[in-house]
Order: C-alpha cells, then structure tokens, then sequence
C-alpha cells in the first residue's frame, strides 16, 4: 500500500519491521522477502550502508531458497536495488534471473513483471548515456538495448494479463520506447489509450501518473510544443516531490527543466537546474555519510571477527600445548595423526625417551627435573619442519611425527637429535655427568599410524636394552618391504 502511494520512506520502516518479526518467528522464507524488498528500498532512497547490509544477507539466504516464485521475487529485488544505484546492466542479469524462476514456477503475473523490468532497464540505460549529451548520435550499444527493449516490450504486450496496473505499466512502458526511439505521435497516441481506458477515476497509482507525465513531456517537446510539455512536467515534479524519492525527484526536474529550456524560459532553467544540482549533493552527501558509516561496521565487524578468531586459536593452543615444555601434547600429536590418515604419503613417528631420567629426578631434585624436560623440549622443537609435529607424549617421552619422508632419512634425522642432546652444555646446569636420549623409529602407511606408533615404541624399547642413547629402526610393514631404496631428506 505504502509503494503505490508513492511513500517510500514508510515503506522502508514497515518492511525493516516486518523482517525483524519474520526473524524473531523463524520465518526463513518470509524473511528472506522481507529483507530483500527493504534492500531494494534502502538503495532507491540513498541509505546505502542499510542497503548494502541487506543485500548481503538477500544473497547469503538466497542460495538455499528451493521455491522458484520466492527467487523470482528475491532477485527482482536485487534487480530494483541494482537500478536505483544506476547499474542497469547488472539490473537487467537480475530480472532476467527473476523472469527464469518465474517461468518455471508458471506465474503469468510474474513473468509480465519480469518483461516489463527488464525493458524498462534497458531503456533507463539508454536514457543515463544521453543524459549528458542528449543531441549526440545513438551509440551501437545503445541501439542493441533499444532493440532488445523492444523485442521484450513486444512478447510482454502479448502475454500481459488483463491485470489493470500490470497493462497499464505495459502501455506506459510502449509509449516510453516509442518516445526514446523517435516516435512522439505515437507514444503519445499510447497515452490517449491509456487515458480513455482509465476512464473517469483516472490513473490512480501516483508512481504512474508521474512517468505517464513524464512521457507526455518528452513526446510533446519531441514535436516542439511547449507549452504542454512543461504543464506535463509540472504535473510530473509536483508527484514527485510528494514522494520522498529525491532519484525520482531529479528525474522529473531534468525532464522539466528540458521543458521550460524549449519555451525559453530561462530563469525556469536555472531554478531547476541548481535544484537537481542541490538534490545531487544531498544525495551525494547522504551517500558518502552511508559509505563512511559503512566503513566502520565493517571494520568494527572484521576486528571482532579477528579477536574471535585469535581467541578461538588460543584456545585450541591451550588444550594442544604441553604446559611445562611449551611444544605439543599427546592431543595435538593425535590430532595430527588423524589429520594424516586419510592420505596415502608414508608416515614416520621417533618416539624418544630420556635416558635415566628417574635418577636425574632422585639425585638433583624434580625443579632440575623440570628444567631437564623444558630444555629437551627446546632441543627438540628447533628441529621441527612446517608439516610436522613435536609433542610430549608423557613424562619423559616426546614423539617426533613427519610424513612423505623415507624411513632411512628419518634415522639419519633421529640420529642428528640425538647428537643435539648428547652435546648440550649439561654442566652449565648442574649435572656433569650430562642427559642423553634412546630413541625408535616406525614407518609405514599414515592409514596405520596406529601401528606405526607402536612399532616406534618397540624401536624405542630395543634401543633402551641395548645400552641406550641410540637410535633403533622397528620393522617395515609387509606392503612397504623393498621400498627403502630412496633417502629424501628432513
């Protein structure tokens, strides 16, 4: 009701409200119209960070909407929102999008709509080139979208229903292509029709009364009349003006002040030339406050988007983290290995273990202890790769895990920290003596890490019987038997 009263401003609040109470009842369909008519709305009346914020949300639900009839009006919506910030071409792929659905939901109501959107782009396209230059030559481009404006126009004049608003939305929309294309008699002779069929009530929707006046202004400035092209255009701005719509508003003012140029009234030129000028800046000034306001939710958005993000890592951090050596836990270990079982790359798991590590405890104390595990721990994470894992498995046993890296280079790898312990500056903590680590190694398919890990405890196992600080391979599965020719580095 709001829309055929020409009062948009109160259309945008109903519908922003109906929205939030569809939202409120978990009405996805509902809504989802809902948002979309208040996007196209907000654009025409320049509250672009609103518009912007619903159009987003139009095109995220738009994607699981199954009901072609809703689709069709979703993306006509997005047609009017396109077209209101003056990308008609956009505007066009939209409703042509809408007149799909509608085709295949078969609502003849619709697909009229759809032809008459998409016509009426087209010709708004034309009208925006020569708006700057209306006496230089048609472009070719320009040519095609009249041309294809009317082929559309002329399938809709066939398949418009009897629907009074709908076919008088048809025959404004001929009369407008006959005035653009050069044929003001006949565009004019449209609106004589239009009239005599409206009979005594006239045209009561007031968005049509204004681009029927627009029409006449046009077509009789075509034949050099006036005087009636500027009571015409009167009558247009005065319709507009009562409409809130200040696009609509600068529309209706260029087509007067064409009007009154014609007559010789200069003075009337001027007026109406620094009113669209004056209305050109409001509408810029409106547009740019939006886009600034626009800025800053965003980016207030993305920061928090951000610290959610950072804080949900940390945490992930925390729960993965041993918290004495600050490297990996069993848990990231595992999360790991579940995260590799799925690929068909070789995976080999060094399982090490400190070697008398209870004595260290007994003899200098558990804080020496700690610091024993903490300085392992650092030896042992300098020598992890990006595609690979260092964790504390318990106590004091840590698990190197890799992938894609063959079992012989991997011993050499386990070799090298091995050597890293033995050589630490042990004295400069206090235990002369020094720390040294026994450890195993498995391979074999990621699939079975499972296994693998067990065979690197056993390596890890044989290692500590035969006299520790060394190194022990565990056994390849059958499958991979013979296939340790290659040595790729770690």
């Amino acid at each position: 009701m709001r829309h055929n009263q020409y009062r948009y401003r109160q259309e945008l609040e109903d519908t922003v409200a109906a929205m939030a109470l569809f939202e409120e009842v978990d009405e996805a369909g509902l809504a989802l119209d809902a948002t979309s008519r208040a996007a196209a709305m907000a654009s025409r009346l320049g509250e672009l960070s609103l518009a912007a914020e619903l159009a987003t949300k139009t095109l995220l639900k738009v994607r699981y909407v199954d009901d072609d009839r809703l689709s069709a009006e979703v993306a006509n919506r997005l047609g009017a929102l396109c077209c209101s910030l003056l990308d008609y071409d956009r505007g066009v792929a939209q409703f042509e999008l809408a007149l799909a659905a509608a085709e295949r939901a078969e609502d003849g109501y619709l697909v009229c709509l759809e032809l008459y959107n998409i016509a009426n782009a087209l010709l708004m396209a034309v009208r925006a080139e020569r708006t700057s230059n209306p006496s230089a030559p048609l472009r070719p481009e320009d040519r095609a979208r009249l041309e294809r404006a009317r082929l559309v126009l002329e399938r809709l004049m066939v398949e418009v229903t009897s629907e009074r608003q709908l076919s008088l939305s048809a025959q404004l929309l001929r009369a407008e292509l006959l005035a653009d294309t050069g044929h003001p008699r006949g565009a004019l002779a449209v609106l004589e029709d239009i009239a005599n069929a409206a009979g005594d009530a006239g045209i009561a929707n007031d968005a049509q009364r204004a681009a029927y006046a627009v029409v006449e202004s046009h077509s009789h400035r075509s034949l050099g009349q006036s005087g009636d092209a500027v009571a015409a255009a009167e009558r247009a701005v005065e319709l507009a003006q009562a409409s809130g719509d200040d696009y609509e508003l600068m529309l209706t003012l260029e087509e007067r002040l064409a009007a009154k140029q014609l007559a010789g009234d200069l003075a009337g030129v001027a007026a109406d030339a620094l009113e669209v000028k004056r209305l050109m800046w409001v509408v810029h000034q409106r547009q740019i406050a939006s886009l600034v306001d626009q800025i800053w939710v965003r980016a207030a958005l993305e920061k928090e988007h951000g610290e959610s993000e950072e804080r949900a890592a940390a945490a992930v951090r925390l729960t993965e983290e041993d918290a004495l050596t600050r490297i990996g836990n069993r848990r990231r270990l595992e999360h790991f290995l579940a995260g590799t079982e799925h690929k068909p790359e070789m995976l080999s798991l060094v399982m090490a273990d400190i070697d008398h590590f209870k004595l260290v405890n007994d003899t200098f104390g558990h804080e020496l202890g700690d610091e024993v595990l903490r300085s392992v721990g650092e030896m042992l994470a300098t020598q992890v790769r990006p595609g690979q894992v260092v964790a504390r498995y318990g106590g004091d046993e840590f698990v190197f895990a890799m992938h894609g890296a063959e079992p012989a280079a991997v011993t050499k790898f386990a070799e090298r920290v091995r050597l890293r312990v033995e050589s630490h500056a042990w004295d400069e903590l206090g235990i002369p003596r020094g720390v040294t680590i026994s450890l195993g190694v498995g391979s074999g398919p990621a699939a079975e890490w499972r296994s693998v890990l067990v065979a690197a405890d056993r390596a890890l196992y044989l290692a500590k019987r035969r006299g520790r600080n060394r190194v022990e391979v565990g056994p390849l599965p059958q499958t991979l038997q013979g296939h340790t020719s290659g040595e790729g580095g770690i």
